[in-house]
């Protein structure tokens, strides 16, 4: 008898699909065919829909993430912050702001005074983060472009307005022209902290986007906020806007203010809000791993899967090796069958995690269409069901396509499907030809 002598991948290729994928030569295994289709199919359809979950997850995630930091950066903390007195004169903040707006990288540099007060109307109080702004403020293209005008003004025009955010005029229950107490507590010569009261009038309500914002802004002109706030209550600063505050020059322009002004406090957004993207990065890592546990559940099923099939057909495999094929070559086969198979579910996988990610804003709105159809349908008196409610979420997921990730995530998968193959090539490879003897 003489040996098949197999060399090249094409023959490997052919032997693996024809034995995985290809018609059983006997006819009494009528069936057989569409069943062994069935198994690896639903192995790859295993694999498909594990992924798919892991892109969206992944790109909403990361989109949510950077359209909430985004807003944090334009209307809120800035990109870089340097701390300055409160009672700093107005001409050498000016002249501080001009010189920090000169250095390269630079686009604009603002003052700010935050502090802590007591907002009240007639209907109740809460807790209110006061915000002094210079009007220059108005004309940061950051800001303009994430804040969205409910009612009125974007900046209070006198020293007796106020502009609030919007789920703290919902909270004060007040509108465009209503008066709002602010109580505030400021240290006397003797050291006594009295209370202080102002009153306000509603000028305008804006609003970020996003609720942790809106919810405590009380925004009035700086100058009101420095007689109203004690340096003890406050924290008075220049918020500095750069090209890119995702990029490596961050550094380099905060090291450049450091060398002007090395007696204040300068910090960078990452470190201003660090418990806050710790928070949203540590939840988007658990999600991450939860659904790659998910794909690797679904590659130890293409194992079994190939696993079930060698023992199945160890007649065959006995005679591809009594042909003369070697075990290196038996496993290599099994091997490329369970890589194909991850190849496929991963590429599949991938497109439909790729395609839902990019539409996930327009299947979000249908469902909650249809939603809102049922529940008006069987229950008119019920409350509405919101999917994702703008009062804690962002009113639209930005989506942040990065092809790292999807690069990344096909060659894991692949990867993780051809280990998991292993196994059940070192068993086919174990089969001997004296097995078609005892399946005689």
């Amino acid at each position: 008898m003489h040996k098949i002598r197999l060399s090249g991948l094409k023959p490997f290729s052919y032997l693996g699909f024809r034995m995985l994928l290809g018609r059983p030569a006997a006819a009494k295994e009528k069936g057989a065919h569409s069943a062994r289709h069935g198994v690896f199919l639903g192995a790859i359809l295993g694999i498909g829909i594990s992924i798919v979950p892991l892109y969206i997850v992944i790109f909403v995630s990361n989109g949510m993430i950077k359209g909430i930091t985004d807003r944090y950066l334009e209307t809120k903390t800035g990109h870089i912050q340097m701390s300055i007195p409160l009672d700093l004169s107005e001409e050498n903040r000016v002249q501080r702001i001009e010189t920090i707006e000169a250095l390269p990288g630079v686009v604009s540099a603002s003052y700010e005074i935050e502090g802590l007060g007591l907002a009240a109307s007639t209907k109740c109080s809460t807790s209110a983060q006061i915000r002094g702004l210079d009007e220059s403020i108005t004309s940061d293209r950051g800001y303009r472009e994430y804040i969205e005008i409910d009612a009125g003004d974007l900046f209070p025009q006198k020293e007796n307005e106020v502009v609030l955010g919007r789920y703290l005029a919902k909270t004060l229950g007040v509108e465009i022209g209503e008066t709002v107490s602010l109580m505030t507590l400021r240290e006397t010569e003797g050291e006594e902290i009295l209370p202080k009261l102002s009153i306000f009038r509603v000028a305008g309500i804006v609003s970020s986007g996003y609720r942790e914002l809106d919810a405590n802004w009380f925004i009035i002109h700086s100058r009101v906020a420095r007689r109203i706030l004690s340096s003890d209550m406050a924290y008075s600063y220049i918020g500095i806007k750069t090209k890119d505050p995702y990029g490596p020059d961050l550094d380099d322009i905060m090291n450049n203010v450091k060398k002007l002004y090395p007696e204040a406090l300068v910090r960078p957004w990452r470190d201003i809000e660090q418990s806050l993207f710790k928070s949203f990065s540590s939840t988007r890592s658990m999600l991450v791993f939860i659904m790659a546990i998910a794909g690797i559940v679904a590659a130890v099923n293409l194992s079994s899967v190939l696993t079930t099939f060698v023992m199945e057909h160890r007649k065959e495999i006995a005679v591809l090796r009594s042909f003369g094929v070697s075990r290196k070559q038996t496993m290599l086969i099994f091997l490329l069958g369970g890589t194909v198979t991850g190849i496929i579910g991963c590429i599949s996988g991938s497109a439909v995690g790729v395609a839902i990610s990019l539409c996930i804003n327009h299947l979000l709105s249908a469902i909650q269409t249809l939603i809102d159809f049922f529940t008006k349908l069987f229950s008119p008196s019920s409350q509405a069901i919101t999917l994702l409610n703008p009062d804690y979420y962002l009113e639209r997921i930005p989506i942040s396509m990065n092809l790292r990730y999807i690069v990344f995530i096909l060659c894991s998968g692949i990867l993780v499907s051809m280990i998991v193959s292993l196994i059940p090539a070192f068993r086919s490879s174990s089969i001997a030809p004296a097995e078609l003897i005892r399946h005689d």
